[in-house]
C-alpha cells in the first residue's frame, strides 16, 4: 500500500480487551452516550462510518486482543505497523498487509537500509523494531507504534526505541505520527498521537492529520 493523504490513520483500537475500558475512562464515557452496547460495537460502527470499503487505512499497531473474527467487519484494504501487544498475535493475520520492520517508501530506500544494516546489525531483527518511512505532499513522514524521542523510566523497549529513533533522524523525516500513548499527547512537537482516543475513536484521514499538526 502506498500512503496518499487520503489514506485513513488509527492506533491502539484494542479490539476485544476488556480492561481497556476500565484503564482509559473516555471509553466507557463515549460508550456510555452512544447508542452502542459495547465498546467493540462502537469502535467498528465508527471505523465504517468513515471508512468505505474501498478506502485504505494505516493501523499503527495494537489492533485486537482475543477473538480476530471482529477484524472480518472492518472496512477498508488494511495495513498494520506491528504495536507491542500485537507480537505473537497478529504477524499473519488474513486481508492485512503487516509491517514487521521498518520499512522505506523513499528513492534512497537502499542507502537507508545498508546504513541502518551497518549501525544496528542483528538488532534490527528485534520484533518491536516497526515502522513505515515515507514522504506526502512534500512531507516526510515516520508512522511507528511508539513516539519518537520519548521513554518511560526502565523502559523494556528501549533498544527497540533507540533503533526507532534513530532511523527517524537518518531519513530526516519532519513528523512522526505514532500510537501507544493513547489519551496523553507526546513531549516532542515533532509527534502528532493518532490512538483512537485522540481521535474521537474514529480512523482520520492523512491530509487532516497533517492540517492540524501543521496548524497547532
Amino acid at each position: 500500500m502506498k500512503i496518499t493523504p487520503d489514506t485513513f490513520i488509527i492506533s491502539d483500537t484494542h479490539f476485544g480487551d476488556k480492561l481497556a475500558i476500565k484503564k482509559y475512562p473516555i471509553r466507557a464515557l463515549t460508550l456510555t452516550n452512544s447508542h452502542y452496547k459495547n465498546f467493540d460495537d462502537l469502535s467498528v460502527g465508527h471505523w465504517n462510518e468513515v471508512v468505505k470499503p474501498n478506502d485504505e487505512i494505516l493501523h499503527l499497531g495494537d489492533l485486537f486482543f482475543g477473538n480476530s473474527d471482529i477484524l472480518n467487519k472492518l472496512n477498508g484494504h488494511k495495513m498494520l505497523i506491528l504495536g507491542n501487544n500485537d507480537i505473537g498475535r497478529c504477524e499473519n493475520l488474513e486481508q492485512w498487509e503487516i509491517i514487521r520492520k521498518i520499512k522505506f517508501q523513499l528513492e534512497e530506500k537502499d542507502e537507508f537500509k545498508k546504513a541502518m544494516k551497518k549501525k544496528w546489525g542483528a538488532e534490527l531483527k528485534n520484533p518491536y523494531v516497526t515502522g513505515l518511512i515515507t514522504e506526502v505532499s512534500n512531507i516526510r513522514i515516520m508512522f511507528s507504534h511508539f513516539p519518537v524521542g520519548e521513554r518511560k523510566k526502565n523502559d523494556k523497549y528501549y533498544k527497540a526505541r533507540d533503533i526507532i529513533d534513530y532511523a527517524f533522524n537518518l531519513a530526516k523525516c519532519e513528523i512522526n505520527i505514532h500510537g501507544h500513548i493513547h489519551v496523553r499527547s507526546s513531549i516532542q512537537e515533532f509527534c502528532c498521537n493518532a490512538s483512537t482516543e485522540q481521535q474521537n475513536f474514529r480512523p482520520k484521514k492523512l491530509r487532516e492529520i497533517l492540517y492540524d499538526w501543521a496548524n497547532y
